[in-house]
């Protein structure tokens, strides 16, 4: 095999049963960059796992995989996303919300909502399906809810966090597990003037002194991925209230059905769902 580039990123991609894929998953938990799975058949009896590594994963570490078991192993070219995301973006209208950059006018009507988010490091711009989902799900929620202890689990840029205190001209907690995301996030509500309504916290899931104190939360937004949402559901539902609504989003639609059932599981059903593209954006509550 001829040598990839020198920044590459690593995918180990196997295909199994659900139960398998998830002792595995958690194997290579501490080790991964991500680790995600869909319904590699559609009767759901195999299921595809992804797991990305920053690097070639050493064989000591493949050797915990089952013996016999197949699987494919390739590097992944890294895309600068920072250079990438920093092109000239169009403006993003989801219901009410308009995001828009800095080289961008924003809305000139009154009843809208305009933040000003110049892509950067952290991710959320609004225009990926799955961010774009989830301010259609607060837009609509804004219209029947109101909500007074809010929470952005997995800020990154702070988009869904600034979008709710905008809405609902209330403190929002925003916490991610990456300190620049949280930087980012500062610097996002201060150029829209939100920093008055914005804690913005460094910490692995629900994993925070801060979290703690303020929980429970009556509107929780998760976007992130697919198996950390799976992982972390007995400590998302525990941080809602008993009528609190809960957003999901970064899953595919593939993914859909075990992310509900981790839900299900925890007392929580479907109340709304938004399809975009290959992503979905679930609405859940009790």
């Amino acid at each position: 095999m001829s040598k990839p580039p020198e920044a590459a990123f690593w995918q180990l991609t196997l295909t199994l049963p659900f139960i398998q894929a998830e002792e595995i998953a958690d194997i290579y938990e501490d080790h991964a960059l991500t680790i995600s799975m869909e319904e590699a058949v559609s009767d759901g009896s195999l299921w595809r796992l992804d797991i990305l590594f920053h690097e070639e994963p050493s064989a000591p570490l493949l050797d915990q995989l089952p013996t016999g078991l197949s699987f494919e192993l390739a590097p992944l070219a890294q895309k600068d996303w920072v250079s990438e995301s920093q092109k000239m973006l169009p403006p993003v209208d989801a219901g009410r919300f308009y995001i828009h950059g800095s080289h961008d006018a924003p809305h000139p009507a009154l009843s809208r909502h305009n933040l000003l988010i110049d892509a950067g490091a952290a991710f959320g711009t609004g225009l990926h399906e799955t961010t774009y989902g989830c301010l259609l799900a607060l837009d609509n929620l804004r219209k029947y809810r109101n909500f007074k202890t809010p929470l952005d689990l997995g800020c990154g840029s702070g988009v869904l966090a600034l979008a709710i205190a905008k809405a609902w001209r209330t403190p929002v907690i925003a916490s991610d597990i990456d300190a620049a995301a949280v930087a980012v996030t500062r610097d996002n509500a201060a150029r829209n003037r939100l920093t008055p309504l914005m804690t913005a916290v460094h910490a692995t899931g629900l994993n925070s002194r801060i979290l703690n104190r303020k929980a429970p939360y009556d509107l929780i937004v998760a976007n992130i991925l697919a198996w950390p949402l799976v992982k972390m559901a007995p400590d998302i539902c525990a941080a809602l209230e008993k009528n609190g609504a809960l957003v999901l989003s970064g899953l595919l639609g593939s993914q859909e059905v075990m992310v509900r059932s981790a839900y299900r599981q925890q007392g929580l059903t479907l109340k709304r769902r938004y399809s975009i593209g290959s992503w979905t954006t679930l609405v859940l509550g009790r």
